[in-house]
């Protein structure tokens, strides 16, 4: 498959309506010809979208547990806002007359959105979950994601799960092997073949011991893995052509800073180093290494023409 671009999520918020902010991303990334859109993720931030599961409600600018965690019906699921959210880039996209592009939606993995809505009120969670048993917990949240996840990618979207919290240390390793494989278990092999699901962690995953380990067991086809920062750097020492290949995965390879604008040269470079530790080959996606939440506007449009400026030299 030849390596396609894409942006890892998050665009600065808008004042504008929801509709024409997330027509002005979409327009936007396709101005630099990004190959799979996002919508932008301009409701909320990565926690606050999922507040139609059951058991959670907000709480200030997060989620706290109200009651036990457990899977939206179907119809809830299909009125779900990312859902929605999909379904209003693929209708502009159609307007546009570019209804082949592709479209991406991000999903709060079941690790870190079940760590953060525990944490919001610690005194309701132990209402309904011993946090002695954490497993518990991150196992409701999974199966309250899958049903938004599998809804996702029957209508044709390519899905990002978002775990940044698996690089901080915020969660155990082996709660994580055995939480995420399960989830992986239940996506559409169709979907899995296609690579059309990412697994993506900020940060260093060489500063969690067993990490890099652990996503390269899930049944999850892309690991989604920055390059660019100072912590990002680390990467580089970790990933292997020899392990990639022997656990049939492919690279989504963040080889452009979110948050300066970096020159060409230094973005060509970086690329070409990722590109002879794992081989072209296995190379699916190239991106910016995180969201663009607090990036400035301006900033965004400069580091997306550079991301383009590289990636029409590589791809």
């Amino acid at each position: 498959m030849p390596i396609e671009t894409m942006v890892v999520g998050s665009f600065p918020k808008s004042k504008n309506p929801l509709e024409d902010a997330i027509r002005e991303v979409v327009d936007l990334q396709l101005r630099y010809d990004i190959d799979i859109v996002t919508d932008g993720e301009l409701r909320g931030n990565m926690i606050q979208y999922f507040d139609q599961i059951p058991g959670l409600e907000r709480s200030g600018e997060g989620l706290r547990i109200a009651g036990k965690v457990e899977p939206a019906g179907r119809d809830e699921v299909d009125a779900f806002t990312k859902i929605e959210d999909y379904r209003l880039v693929k209708s502009i996209l159609k307007t546009m007359g570019k209804e082949h592009v592709k479209a991406k939606v991000e999903i709060t993995g079941p690790m870190t959105l079940g760590t953060i809505c525990a944490s919001t009120d610690v005194e309701s969670t132990v209402k309904h979950y011993d946090l002695e048993e954490e497993e518990v917990l991150f196992s409701d949240f999974s199966s309250a994601l899958l049903p938004v996840v599998n809804r996702a990618l029957e209508i044709g979207a390519y899905v990002q799960i978002d775990e940044p919290l698996l690089s901080t240390g915020q969660v155990s390793v082996e709660s994580a092997r055995k939480i995420l494989k399960a989830f992986a278990s239940h996506l559409p092999s169709s979907s899995i073949d296609e690579g059309k699901v990412l697994c993506h962690v900020c940060g260093s995953i060489k500063s969690v011991a067993g990490l890099y380990d652990v996503l390269l067991s899930l049944g999850i086809p892309v690991l989604s893995l920055g390059f660019s920062g100072e912590k990002e750097r680390d990467n580089f020492d970790v990933i292997s052509r020899a392990s990639f290949e022997e656990h049939g995965k492919k690279l989504g390879a963040g080889f452009i800073s979110n948050i300066s604008a970096e020159e060409e040269s230094v973005v060509f470079a970086r690329y070409k180093r990722i590109e002879e530790i794992v081989g072209r080959e296995n190379i699916r996606y190239v991106h910016p290494d995180c969201g663009f939440r607090l990036t400035p506007p301006e900033k965004v449009r400069t580091i997306l023409e550079r991301m383009k400026t590289v990636a029409d030299k590589i791809v």
